[in-house]
C-alpha cells in the first residue's frame, strides 16, 4: 500500500491555508465555512478553522439548551455513537464531497482534523489528522469498525487537542501519538509550522510513524 509522508502533509496543509497550492486542486467546495480541497495527486485537504463564524458554527456548537455533553451538543451519527454535534455537522459536508472522488489520503487540521477522523474512517482511507480536537464521546475500548485508518498527530500544549474534555467521555477516533515540546506553552503551538517543526526533530522521529500508514 501507498503511503504518504507526514511532513509532506504538513506542507500541503500549509499551501492549502496559504492559497499556494492553486494549480494542484482538481475539485474544492467552500459551502457555509466548510473547506476542502481534492488534488491532483489524490489527497483530500481539509484545512481548518479561518473565519470567525467556524467558531459558532462548527467548534462551538452550543445548544441553546442544556444538552447531556455538558455544553458541547451531542448527537448520535448513523453508526449510533455520539458526536460532537458540530465536527460531525462539518464532516457530513466533506463526506458528501468526497465519497465520490475516493481520496487515496485524506488530511487534517484542527477543525478539518475533527472531520478527516470521521471522513477517513466512514470511507476506509488512510487519514493523517493534525491538532486534532476529540470528536467521539465513548469509551476507548468501544473501537468503531475502520478507526485504525486514522493517525493523529497531537502536541501537549495545544489546548485544542484537548476538547472537548476527555473527562467528559470525548475521544479522538484512531490512534494518536502526543508530542511533546522543550518548552511546554499552553495554549499556543496550534498552527501547522509548529507541529512540522517539532516533527522534524531527531526525538520525534524515534517515536512516532513518519509515513502513513504503516507498512
Amino acid at each position: 500500500m501507498a503511503q504518504l509522508n507526514v511532513l509532506d502533509a504538513c506542507d500541503m496543509i500549509e499551501a492549502a491555508y496559504d492559497q499556494t497550492n492553486a494549480a494542484d486542486i482538481e475539485h474544492q467546495i467552500d459551502i457555509r465555512g466548510v473547506q476542502a480541497q481534492y488534488l491532483k495527486s489524490g489527497v483530500l485537504v481539509i484545512p481548518g478553522t479561518n473565519e470567525m463564524a467556524d467558531w459558532f458554527d462548527f467548534n462551538l456548537n452550543i445548544s441553546g439548551q442544556p444538552t447531556d455533553g455538558h455544553g458541547f451538543e451531542v448527537v448520535p451519527g448513523d453508526s449510533g455513537s455520539m458526536w460532537h454535534a458540530g465536527f460531525l455537522e462539518h464532516a457530513q459536508i466533506v463526506y458528501t464531497f468526497a465519497k465520490g472522488l475516493r481520496p487515496k489520503f485524506i488530511i487534517g487540521h484542527s477543525l478539518g482534523a475533527a472531520s478527516a477522523q470521521i471522513v477517513g474512517t466512514s470511507l476506509r482511507v488512510p487519514t493523517l489528522a493534525f491538532a486534532s480536537p476529540q470528536t467521539l464521546r465513548g469509551r476507548p475500548t468501544n473501537r468503531l469498525a475502520h478507526e485504525g485508518w486514522v493517525v493523529n498527530y497531537c502536541r501537549l500544549d495545544d489546548t485544542v487537542c484537548h476538547v472537548p474534555p476527555k473527562f467528559l467521555g470525548f475521544r479522538t477516533l484512531g490512534s494518536r501519538y502526543w508530542l511533546a515540546p522543550d518548552e511546554i506553552n499552553v495554549g499556543g503551538d496550534h498552527s501547522i509550522d509548529h507541529y512540522r517543526a517539532l516533527l522534524k526533530t531527531k526525538k520525534v522521529q524515534d517515536r512516532v510513524p513518519m509515513a502513513w500508514p504503516p507498512k
